[in-house]
């Protein structure tokens, strides 16, 4: 019974372990270029952030976002997190609201990520 014990405590240790391993290494917020996930895209883990200038790439393209379940996307109207913010707790298939190719700048915050 003893036996049983300490192999149930450490399957539990290494199962759980590698469950946790691999939920860290897909992207907390992605970026789309288009709607519907479409287009480039730009991977995020928690606690990243991005600023864009005038005439780089991302700069006023993003048209969609992905966020994970107990993450935040928080986008900004300038670079360097200024102006006009928005918080984004899922998943848009197109950003409303006048946000629609208006992001400079974002960062990615995660609970317990």
């Amino acid at each position: 019974m003893k036996r049983l014990a300490i192999l149930t405590v450490v399957g539990s240790v290494l199962f759980g372990g590698g469950a946790n391993a691999q939920y860290s290494d897909q992207p907390a917020c992605v970026m789309f270029e288009h709607v519907n996930f479409r287009g480039r895209s730009i991977e995020m883990q928690s606690d990243d952030s991005v600023s864009f200038r005038g005439g780089q790439f991302w700069n006023d393209r993003v048209s969609s976002v992905f966020v994970r379940r107990g993450c935040s996307l928080i986008a900004y109207e300038d670079s360097r997190m200024s102006g006009r913010s928005i918080e984004i707790g899922r998943r848009a298939r197109a950003l409303g609201g006048n946000w629609n190719d208006r992001i400079s700048s974002a960062e990615c915050v995660c609970d317990g990520y």
